[in-house]
């Protein structure tokens, strides 16, 4: 499947204008992880934003498996916010597909098209509002 076709069946980018997101397709870094590779690790210095095209991890914070992201998740968004260590490890389950933005780069992209900055502030809302009720 071509990577524009792709990014338009991920639900945080879906709403795009199909320009946008053959903007973030030129943009994006693909890395392709095996299973049991580590993605990011807890504490590091968060440097990028992941999109996950295919495939499915584990997140893990302090050893603990706290969840899972598949096609269409996204995680590293906080260090597109602001710089603090990574709050969870997140570790190839199968083989992933990650799209990836080193901050400074979606940075340029945000201050070219800032309507991509809605849908990733609903989503972050809708985690906090979850992590609120539900402590998860």
């Amino acid at each position: 499947m071509e990577l524009e076709q792709q990014l338009a069946s991920v639900p945080l980018l879906a709403g795009l204008d199909a320009r946008i997101r053959r903007r973030l397709a030129e943009t994006g870094k693909r890395r392709t992880y095996a299973a049991d590779e580590e993605i990011v690790r807890e504490g590091s210095t968060g440097t990028a934003l992941y999109i996950v095209l295919s495939g499915r991890a584990r997140v893990v914070r302090g050893g603990e498996s706290i969840g899972e992201v598949s096609a269409g998740d996204f995680f590293g968004e906080l260090a597109l916010i602001e710089e603090h260590p990574r709050s969870a490890s997140v570790i190839a389950a199968t083989e992933v597909d990650c799209l990836l933005f080193p901050v400074w780069e979606f940075t340029a992209l945000l201050e070219e098209h800032p309507e991509i900055a809605v849908p990733i502030m609903r989503a972050l809302i809708g985690r906090l509002h979850r992590r609120e009720h539900h402590g998860a």
